[in-house]
């Protein structure tokens, strides 16, 4: 388990994070996402000991991170997203730093090797990116720690090794283990990260679980907005990618038994719009509806009520 309690931290003078505050629990793949600059990277390494808070405090399975202690070390285990690796071969790199880790399991390690076609004989700093966050993430996900602080994992990754990686994160998760997978590539991993966290101005805007994801939020693909209950829209080939509110009786209701035609004639209402046509949330849209919209999204997954959606384009001719 993972605690944070008014944590500060920054670079300069204004503060990447102020009082944040965040709990952790075992069991669960969090997906941290942000904009650049969020502090994604800085939670990760403020977590792995690698950096030291102002203020504030974070506990890890009962341990300070910024103590830097063998045990924490050990039960922590942490890959960048552009991983260095040692000019030796897979071999030696086990003889020497696996033993750090008491929990370290070779035998799950060798089977996410041959899964990932990770070669046994060249240097690791000899590889190429893709090769290398493949040999970093399998020896994290064989590591036996408890807390597993991934960053960007996917990034580098081909097809086929994405899919490997998504079944090798599902085989990591336990009860008695926390991971935490920073991304921007949330259509990667967004059937495995659950909840998210979404970081905005050096706060938690928004945690989000899968049920509340599936119960409270859908998209839609829709020509027109008109009686809709809207938290979010972007404009696409067919009008709008719009995130909507969930609602049964006289809101939005996915189960809606219309025709799939009714979709894109002009004026939609929230009973126009066919099972076919909604899916499950988006996450880019969620996340895009957290930045520019979170009053609204909050309003959504409470059950309220929302005002007519007005896009910021028609919002911007009328200023």
């Amino acid at each position: 388990m993972i605690e944070i309690r008014s944590l500060t931290f920054g670079y300069g003078r204004s503060p990447l994070f102020d009082s944040l505050d965040l709990r952790l629990e075992g069991g669960r793949a969090y997906g941290l996402l942000g904009l650049n600059g969020a502090g994604k990277t800085s939670l990760l390494k403020l977590l792995a000991g690698a950096l030291i808070p102002l203020s504030g405090k974070a506990e890890v399975f009962g341990r300070v991170p910024a103590k830097r202690e063998a045990a924490h070390l050990a039960d922590v285990a942490f890959v960048p997203e552009d991983p260095w690796l040692p000019s030796i071969p897979p071999s030696a790199w086990l003889a020497r730093y696996a033993i750090f880790r008491p929990a370290f399991d070779r035998e799950r390690f060798d089977e996410l090797r041959r899964e990932f076609v990770i070669g046994e004989q060249k240097a690791l700093s000899k590889l190429s990116y893709g090769q290398r966050k493949k040999f970093a993430l399998a020896a994290a996900l064989a590591s036996g720690a408890r807390t597993i602080l991934l960053d960007e994992p996917t990034n580098g990754l081909d097809i086929p090794s994405k899919m490997q990686f998504r079944k090798a994160l599902v085989s990591a998760l336990s009860e008695d283990r926390v991971i935490v997978v920073s991304t921007h590539q949330v259509r990667d991993l967004e059937s495995l990260i659950d909840p998210i966290l979404i970081l905005d101005k050096g706060r938690l805007a928004i945690e989000l679980d899968a049920e509340e994801l599936s119960t409270t939020l859908a998209s839609a693909h829709v020509s027109s907005l008109e009686g809709m209950q809207v938290v979010y829209a972007e404009r696409d080939a067919l009008g709008w990618s719009a995130l909507v509110a969930r609602r049964g009786g006289d809101g939005f209701s996915p189960a809606a038994a219309v025709s799939s035609a009714a979709v894109s004639s002009a004026a939609v209402s929230s009973a126009a719009v066919s099972s076919a046509a909604v899916s499950s949330a988006d996450l880019e849209l969620v996340f895009n509806a957290a930045l520019a919209e979170p009053s609204r999204l909050a309003a959504a997954v409470a059950g309220g009520e929302l005002a007519p959606y007005v896009p910021a384009a028609d919002m911007e001719g009328k200023e």
